[in-house]
């Protein structure tokens, strides 16, 4: 385990930044050039990102937001993805501290619950579809291209951030597409995870509780084992009737609430590495003093990636 003090010099090395994916608003009025470029006004505002998801054709909607020590240089970007209220706008709000004190240009994209349920937002719209560009995690790496092109972003990775529903989006966007250009995932706080393991050694649960029914593969997950993953855990995360959190039998095998159930998902992960054969570069992160409260793990995270508070 990994105090969250000792790791921002740990990690400065290793961070550029990049773009998120936004949500489908419908318009039926002509757009300023400014709803379809993204990071081209300093504040907050917002981008309309057309694409393909799980969902089909989509307008998806980008809150973002530029400090002004971005407004005449290209910056890193954090994509930050929402939880289970799937409020992109707090989402976004809950990084500018951070953005103002470190530079960081900030995406969020907005997955609403009618276009984007549970199998296809947090679950990333895997299973059953074999074109690997329809996942929404695709949407995401296709959002970072629109940012990179914006001349905007700087850098050719991206820091990908994730809280409680959000953080299971995360973990297996890492574990399923870990060719993505993500420089540092952060899951922080999940409801539950997606076991780097088969059907069998996840206690006969097949995905979402283990990798089991996906396209992954022994040469895949070395593949994830070696990119950056922080799993952030607030240590007061524990209550275990938390109104959001998954009580399904899957998710309760994995521990009786969410600071339990990541610290198993590290360990797992870890026993998984050595069985591969690879050196893990996955890392558990406690915050002390936090329990299921996405603006105090945004600034933790800043802190770890960044330094400072």
């Amino acid at each position: 385990m990994i105090k969250l003090s000792t790791m921002a010099a740990m990690l400065a090395a290793c961070i550029s930044v990049s773009v998120a994916t936004p949500l489908a608003i419908p318009f039926a009025t002509p757009l300023a050039a400014h709803d379809l470029t993204p990071f081209q006004e300093v504040g907050r505002g917002h981008v309309l990102h057309e694409d393909v998801s799980p969902a089909g054709s989509e307008t998806i909607n980008i809150e973002t937001y530029v400090p002004q020590a971005c407004a005449s240089k290209p910056c890193p970007l954090v994509i930050a993805v929402h939880g289970l209220g799937r409020n992109a706008a707090n989402t976004r709000d809950y990084w500018i501290g951070s953005a103002d004190r470190h530079g960081l240009l900030i995406a969020a994209p907005h997955f609403d619950k009618d276009r984007f349920p549970t199998r296809l937002f947090q679950q990333g719209g895997v299973q059953g579809e074999p074109d690997h560009a329809k996942w929404l995690y695709a949407v995401i790496e296709r959002f970072f291209d629109a940012g990179l092109k914006s001349g905007r972003v700087s850098g050719s990775s991206y820091v990908l951030f994730g809280h409680s529903a959000g953080a299971q989006f995360v973990h297996r966007m890492v574990m399923l597409m870990p060719q993505a250009r993500f420089s540092t995932a952060i899951s922080a706080n999940a409801g539950y995870y997606t076991l780097p393991v088969g059907k069998d050694a996840a206690g006969g649960f097949s995905f979402p509780y283990s990798l089991d029914g996906t396209p992954a593969t022994d040469a895949s997950l070395k593949a994830a084992f070696a990119k950056p993953l922080l799993i952030m855990l607030g240590d007061q995360d524990v209550d275990p009737n938390h109104p959001q959190l998954n009580t399904s039998k899957g998710a309760e095998a994995q521990g009786p609430n969410r600071f339990a159930r990541g610290q198993n998902f590290v360990a797992v992960a870890a026993v998984e590495a050595k069985r591969l054969g690879v050196e893990s570069r996955w890392r558990e992160i406690t915050v002390p003093g936090v329990a299921h409260e996405q603006k105090k793990m945004a600034s933790a995270a800043a802190a770890a990636l960044f330094g400072g508070q």
